[in-house]
């Protein structure tokens, strides 16, 4: 996934005196330019299941401080960057697990769980290298913040922008802590086949040549699963005055690598979504396809927490309609209130149907049986927001996310209710 040559594109883009120049006048300084922020997170989660799932129920406290240094002065710079987050069990559910909110302790959950990340970084000119426990979130590696704490990556990133109008991100990833741990000892695997994919590399570049839009382009390698190839072209037209229209098309190419821990994997998986925005409405209608025997798979922690590395118009609050053959229709449609003075509220719904999972190719005693008898699967999308905008609960934040979905001989009906309220404490 890592293609290391294109370090040399930014490494030495820029002359030493021009490096100079630009430390000198960005860097504060390790403490001036230091900053640390707390985030107080309050979770309520219920998945009701009408079939052969088990329900899930919870409600949690999360705690989650994040410290960014500053950096040292000179061509190059030196920081750190920390983070401590705590989650307390505020109800069990009358005894369902499986939230992932809250770590496995025997039977049950664990009434409270803490966890302390750090990493090292060092900047020149605009490109930064990072190593430690990171959050990096991009088309192939995307790690999640659904729940009470974020999940994080132990391993190397550079990001750079030194190249005008490009934005670069390559990142090599050993180690996980998901949802549900709190040790950095976890590995990847792939998410739906649940097998072990070894260490992950990335790289991958978007060029927005115009404010309208741009393009991207991501590879990535699993070691043990797969090689993987993104691409992405977007671009926003204006029509009249408070009306524009948008496209977005998305492309994932995966190949089997290396020991093939998933089996043989020949998928092509892409999608276009059509925006039409409107004052404060937007309506948004989109069609996605998975061209394979196999469903298009994507990564997740070994302890069972889903990436974000999903990037496809119909992926939805919990299912993705990416099933071998599958073909998927999505309708959208959001509209911001805007503010009353002291509230802000955002509302979106959405229906994506899913058709003509092709479950005749797939092994009815493999690792992705379960499309072996589906040929549809519907979901419903609601989420609400309020934002507080002033006042002493200035940011304050209620989220409402409901899912409804149906999938052949399966049905699940999801509830999250999210409140968020951060301080800035220097």
């Amino acid at each position: 996934m890592k293609n290391r040559p294109l370090l040399g594109l930014f490494v030495f883009s820029m002359s030493a005196s021009s490096l100079q120049a630009q430390a000198d006048e960005i860097q504060e300084g390790f403490i001036e330019g230091s900053s640390a922020k707390l985030l107080a997170r309050n979770m309520y989660f219920n998945r009701n299941s009408l079939s052969h799932y088990p329900d899930a129920r919870g409600w949690g406290q999360g705690f989650l401080m994040d410290y960014q240094s500053g950096l040292t002065q000179g061509v190059i710079g030196f920081g750190v960057d920390a983070s401590a987050y705590t989650a307390y069990k505020l109800d069990g559910g009358r005894g369902t697990v499986g939230t992932g909110m809250f770590p496995a302790e025997g039977d049950g959950e664990r009434s409270e769980s803490s966890t302390l990340n750090g990493a090292v970084k060092m900047k020149w000119s605009n490109t930064l290298l990072k190593f430690g426990d990171l959050r990096p979130y991009n088309p192939v590696f995307a790690t999640p913040d659904l729940r009470l704490m974020p999940m994080t990556a132990r391993g190397f990133q550079l990001l750079s922008d030194d190249i005008d109008k490009v934005s670069i991100d390559i990142g090599h990833f050993y180690s996980s802590r998901g949802y549900t741990t709190t040790d950095h000892d976890a590995g990847f695997k792939a998410g739906y086949a649940g097998v072990d994919a070894g260490d992950v590399d990335y790289a991958g570049f978007t060029y927005l040549p115009v404010e309208e839009g741009g393009v991207g382009f991501y590879v990535s390698r699993a070691e043990d699963l797969w090689r993987q190839f993104y691409v992405n072209a977007n671009y926003s037209v204006p029509l009249a005055t408070e009306q524009t229209v948008g496209f977005d098309f998305n492309l994932y190419r995966t190949l089997d690598e290396g020991q093939a821990n998933a089996g043989a994997i020949n998928v092509t998986a892409w999608s276009l979504a059509t925006t039409y925005g409107y004052g404060s409405n937007t309506f948004t209608v989109s069609y996605q396809q998975v061209h394979g025997s196999q469903p298009f798979d994507y990564l997740m922690s070994s302890d069972g927490t889903y990436m974000d590395s999903i990037y496809l118009a119909n992926s939805s609050q919990y299912g993705d309609f990416n099933g071998p053959g599958e073909q998927s229709i999505g309708l959208g449609y959001a509209y911001d209130f805007g503010s009353t003075g002291y509230l802000h509220t955002t509302l979106g719904v959405r229906y994506v149907y899913g058709f003509d999972i092709d479950n005749e190719k797939v092994d009815p005693d493999g690792l992705y049986a379960y499309y072996a008898h589906s040929d549809k699967q519907i979901e419903r999308d609601i989420d609400l927001k309020t934002v507080v905008d002033n006042g002493p609960l200035k940011n304050l934040s209620v989220r409402v996310r409901y899912a409804d979905h149906a999938f052949t001989g399966d049905s699940v009906k999801q509830l999250r209710i999210i409140t968020e309220y951060p301080f800035d404490l220097f």
